[in-house]
């Protein structure tokens, strides 16, 4: 009797994988607004008062919402359960996240949308100069001066960063190192991060760049890289998780402001502000660093003839 071949078999479906969310979904009063036709009469009744007045919810008691809802308090602790939600404190952290987000997401293609070419570039131009002269006040220059130093004696400089601002930084500040003669990696992502700082030694640096500071890859990758002897540094905000991890913080703070949301962050200019200041601090410290760039352009001199117009740096 001849064995039917093995197919391949799905992988089975874990928790974790059940907890991940569909596009779409994650919204607390559009998950209210979809489970609405299934609740019960009490339950339907708290959601529509949910619905009615977030704002005051995001801010009230369990009990002052059961009374808004005129139900009672279990009723409210089963409407949070029927969401997927731990308890009422849950409910309410995601709602006030999420009101956040949602007025972002609201307001600012309104705004966008009515601004002439004229008016947006106005805006992006008040914004990069703002991010540089936050950055140029929020700097601690004894530490650029303290991370410099160590740059110009390590043995590697690993740059690490993730998401689409951070992680592209990340990627600048390899590509300024190496034409300083810095023996520089960089990558964005977490598994190489982690086995880079299981490597790390003392004569390494590891710079860490993150907007937020919160991402768990790049913090334990910091940490372990530290335990290792190795010298961290941070580019991101005072009091983040990664800011209290590494040896040394040149502070960027985040800015929570933007309602132009459609372009691109302005704390990226910040980020780059501060690698950039960086760099010319550890070129000052380099005795080689011109030669490295003449011999750099001689290269390309010699690819595609000389353009007297690029810049010595690129």
């Amino acid at each position: 009797m001849s064995k039917k071949p093995a197919g391949r078999t799905a992988a089975p479906a874990t928790e974790t994988a059940a907890k991940l969310p569909r596009r779409g979904d994650g919204d607390v009063l559009d998950n209210i607004r979809r489970i609405l036709p299934d609740l019960s009469d009490a339950e339907a009744r708290a959601a529509r008062a949910v619905l009615n007045q977030p704002d005051a919810v995001a801010k009230a008691s369990i009990q002052e919402v059961a009374r808004l809802a005129e139900v009672s308090d279990p009723t409210i602790l089963r409407l949070c359960r029927r969401l997927g939600l731990e308890g009422f404190k849950d409910f309410k952290h995601r709602l006030t996240e999420d009101l956040v987000l949602s007025r972002m997401y609201l307001d600012a293609p309104s705004l966008v949308e009515k601004s002439t070419i004229s008016e947006l570039m106005t805006v992006l131009f008040d914004s990069v100069t703002r991010a540089l002269r936050d950055a140029t006040a929020s700097l601690d220059l004894a530490a650029v001066d303290k991370a410099a130093e160590a740059m110009s004696k390590a043995s590697m400089v690993y740059c690490i960063g993730v998401g689409g601002t951070s992680g592209v930084v990340a990627e600048e500040l390899e590509n300024r190192l190496f034409r300083l003669g810095i023996g520089a990696q960089a990558t964005q992502d977490p598994y190489r991060q982690r086995m880079t700082a299981a490597i790390a030694k003392r004569s390494d640096v590891l710079v860490a760049i993150s907007s937020t500071g919160v991402p768990a890859s790049i913090v334990e990758a910091t940490e372990l890289a530290r335990a290792n002897e190795a010298t961290t540094i941070a580019v991101t905000q005072a009091g983040s998780p990664l800011a209290k991890a590494a040896e040394i913080l040149l502070d960027i703070e985040i800015f929570s402001d933007e309602v132009y949301f459609m372009l691109p962050s302005r704390t990226r200019y910040a980020q780059l502000f501060a690698i950039d200041l960086l760099a010319g601090a550890l070129a000052a410290r380099l005795p080689n660093a011109a030669s490295n760039l003449k011999s750099i352009r001689d290269t390309l001199k010699a690819h595609h003839g000389t353009i007297r117009s690029q810049p010595i740096g690129d």
